[in-house]
């Protein structure tokens, strides 16, 4: 039968072009698909190229630094001569090379940087320097000379946290500092003060016509929105430091006039003047209320505060009140010799000279002299190669110490000199966890006869050699022969290298017992196995891995464990770490933090469990043994008497309880503080006492460093 093609029903135009529009549409896809798959891999290699041309980089400049190293000719003994320890009479004995402070007493003549010079040309609102200056200068008296005036110093940080260490290190202005060899406190933000009522009261007289960055006046009224507003105010201080308040009671502070306080507390507080010195004291003068008043419920409706907040993706007030009032934001004024233009993320952060600062020097040439302050991110090792490369103005953070001959060797090509500043602290201790879950190892940690033998199984010559070029001593985390808590007694014991004694300490303990690798076993039978916990931040690894196989050796299966700092500190809190690893904590003065002698603090990691027992007066945490609650008493004792000797003298208790007991072991110690510095830079001291309570390099008064590009040390005309 045939088909009519008139009955044949055509095929629909749409239908037609359907295969065709499909195809298409695939083809597109396949196209922007073959885009972005070309987009990852071009970034991806230009990552990896990234990468390898920075380490290519790298290379090229650490074999030219290595070949300047040999071609040097540095003997092997350079550091052993480049450092030798001061005695206690040597130290009392050093004068000069270090700035001094006083008072303006000459008439209202003053000079300015150039740079200013030109703003006021360019005709920016700023007043005449008599008029930004105070009544009463403070007067920084240079070591080497007087300016001159501009440059740029050239820093280098981690990250945007650790350059945030600037108002630390850098700004350490509150109402009093350290001096440069941390022998005494000199005046600062204030004038004078007088100690009264046994050490209860404290008045502080202010300079007169302080002026913040922006111009308005620095007051009593500013560090009163601080403790009323800030310190008080349980959702921005929760709990309020301990140097704030005695048995519980915060002390209370007044107001008698514009530029007179009283800070007062209900007993004796004799530390009082040295924690302010120790970092206190410029966190009350942060505060600017002019400014931050607009950013507190107690000036502003909450309901307010809550859209400002949310505006800027905060869910509470109080994190937009902490974020105005970090370093990182430039529209804060500040007190500081430098003021942030170019915060982060930029890879180039920049500080610029306050025209407001507050000191001069005895010419009348107000402070700083060095224009601008920069910092780039980099990692530690990129940081070490620029300070052997002379790419650095002044720094010491950072720097690795067994880098020192290749800083030595480059550093006469290179434009630069290396600075071994006195070192406050005592080396590293390993802290043994006297709070461990483990009952049947919190029984052993709990014997002075196994930490002894510890400490006697450790060849402290090795480790010497092996990370610090054999110039360090054998030593406990006590206080260095240029303190006058020094006890030579404690400083040596149990560290001559006796395993025979070890051995003998292990086997009375009833620790006689081993298995078949020669590991002692525990009371329950167990192999008696310990991690040394350390975190990443520390780099000499090869010394603790000695330690590890020398504790070994006697039969304490050891391994060392390196952690992300985050992870050591969850461990830490958390109790769960056998052995920890940290730094010493300015022994030179051990009152401000007795962190190794008892435990006082989140950072006693030897007994955590013990420190939230002292800081929260027993109502929280693990009650000490009696020997540990009595220095914590001798140390109360110590709070209340503002007599600098009696203070010594009750420490020195202390000090042979710790002797009798040793709850912390020492390693070796006494290692110079590194400093690279440009040859450019002058009034850098040659020597000073370098530590974190004393805020180093801040203690040295930076705002005095200059920068001579024509190197002539001896003119002090500034340009």
């Amino acid at each position: 039968m045939k088909t009519d093609p008139s009955s044949i029903t055509p095929p629909n135009p749409i239908f037609k072009y359907l295969p065709t529009t499909t195809s298409i549409g695939l083809r597109f896809a396949g196209i922007i698909f073959g885009l972005i798959l070309l987009v990852v891999v071009l970034s991806r290699l230009t990552w990896t190229l990234g990468q390898w041309g920075q380490k290519q980089d790298l290379q090229r400049l650490a074999a030219t630094l290595n070949t300047s190293l040999q071609q040097s000719g540095l003997p092997n003994g350079v550091v052993n001569s480049a450092f030798k320890p001061l005695t206690k009479a040597e130290f009392d004995q050093m004068e000069g090379g270090v700035h001094t402070v006083g008072e303006w007493t000459g008439e209202r003549e003053f000079n300015q940087s150039p740079m200013l010079d030109r703003l006021m040309l360019g005709r920016q609102s700023l007043p005449p320097v008599a008029e930004r200056l105070p009544a009463d200068p403070l007067v920084i008296y240079p070591p080497d000379q007087n300016g001159p005036y501009g440059g740029l110093w050239q820093r280098y940080g981690t990250s945007a946290p650790d350059v945030g260490i600037f108002r630390a290190r850098l700004a350490y202005d509150g109402l009093v500092r350290w001096g440069p060899m941390a022998q005494q406190i000199l005046p600062n933000l204030a004038v004078k003060w007088e100690i009264a009522d046994e050490g209860r009261t404290y008045t502080f007289w202010l300079r007169r016509g302080v002026h913040w960055s922006d111009g308005q006046p620095f007051t009593v009224d500013d560090i009163l929105f601080w403790y009323n507003h800030v310190i008080r105010n349980p959702e921005l201080t929760p709990t309020t430091p301990r140097e704030y308040q005695r048995d519980g009671t915060p002390m209370v502070v007044e107001k008698v006039d514009d530029y007179t306080v009283h800070f007062k507390f209900s007993s004796p507080y004799g530390l009082f003047l040295k924690a302010l010195a120790s970092g206190r004291s410029y966190p009350m003068v942060e505060y600017p209320a002019h400014y931050l008043k607009q950013f507190h419920p107690d000036f502003v409706p909450v309901e307010q505060l809550a859209k400002m907040a949310e505006k800027q993706s905060f869910d509470f007030w109080y994190q937009l009140f902490e974020d105005r009032a970090d370093w990182q934001n430039i529209d804060i004024p500040r007190l500081w010799p430098w003021i942030l233009k170019v915060p982060p993320p930029a890879q180039q952060i920049l500080f610029e000279r306050n025209p407001y600062y507050w000191k001069v020097d005895e010419d009348g040439n107000q402070l700083p002299y060095i224009d601008q302050m920069s910092f780039q991110i980099y990692d530690g090792q990129i940081i070490n190669m620029k300070a052997m490369n002379g790419e650095i103005g002044m720094q010491g953070r950072h720097l690795q110490f067994d880098n020192f001959p290749k800083f030595k060797a480059n550093s006469k090509n290179r434009g630069y000199s290396v600075r071994l500043w006195i070192s406050s602290g005592g080396g590293s201790a390993l802290a043994i966890n006297l709070n461990h879950k483990d009952p049947v190892l919190k029984s052993i940690f709990a014997d002075h006869r196994f930490r002894k033998a510890l400490s006697h199984a450790i060849d402290r010559r090795q480790l010497n050699e092996i990370a610090f070029f054999g110039i360090a001593q054998s030593c406990q985390i006590s206080p260095p022969p240029i303190s006058p808590f020094y006890s030579a007694k404690y400083e040596k014991a149990y560290t001559n290298f006796d395993p025979v004694k070890s051995n003998r300490l292990l086997d009375e303990m009833g620790l006689s017992q081993r298995n078949k690798d020669g590991i002692r076993l525990r009371p329950d039978g167990q192999p008696l196995h310990i991690r040394i916990e350390i975190a990443s931040v520390f780099l000499s690894t090869p010394m603790f891995e000695l330690i590890a196989k020398q504790w070994t050796a006697v039969g304490i299966k050891t391994d060392l464990k390196l952690e992300a700092r985050q992870l050591f500190y969850t461990r830490k809190s958390a109790l769960l770490h056998d052995v920890g690893v940290w730094g010493s904590a300015d022994e030179l003065i051990p009152v401000m933090d007795p962190r190794w002698f008892f435990p006082y603090s989140a950072e006693s990691i030897q007994g955590i469990g013990y420190a939230r027992w002292f800081q929260s007066n027993g109502k929280q945490g693990i009650k000490p043994p009696p020997e540990m609650a009595r220095c914590m008493e001798l140390y109360q004792q110590i709070e209340r008497t503002p007599n600098p000797d009696e203070q010594v003298r009750l420490f020195q208790q202390i000090i042979d309880i710790n002797h009798q007991n040793l709850w912390i072991i020492g390693t070796v110690g006494r290692i110079p503080s590194i400093f690279v510095v440009k040859n450019t830079f002058r009034n850098v001291p040659e020597v000073a006492v370098s530590g974190w309570i004393f805020r180093t390099p801040g203690s040295t008064a930076p705002e005095c460093y200059a920068i001579d590009d024509q190197a002539k040390s001896e003119q002090s005309v500034l340009h």
